[in-house]
């Protein structure tokens, strides 16, 4: 018979009345999803940062190609005249 420590105290499963394996079963089906719901999170936050990436370089490449032309690099002479 398997033993559930509950309040710091040892039962056995089999001599809880229903409504109390009842109560467990639900904690347990609570935790489950209370794990999955982590995981959905963590899976959900990466997803936006890796998104958030994307959108930084999307942002900087239109800006770049909007550019005028006046404020692009030109150039500079070698010193000297040499190339």
């Amino acid at each position: 018979m398997p033993l559930i420590k509950i309040n710091g105290l040892a039962y056995e499963f089999d001599t809880l009345d229903e409504e109390a394996k009842g109560h467990l079963r639900y904690l347990a089906f609570i935790d489950a999803e209370l794990e999955q719901l982590a995981l959905r999170m963590n899976v959900m936050k990466i997803s936006r940062d890796q998104i958030g990436q994307r959108l930084d370089s999307a942002l900087l490449r239109q800006s770049v190609s909007q550019s005028p032309p006046e404020l692009a690099q030109k150039p500079q002479p070698a010193p000297n005249g040499a190339e």
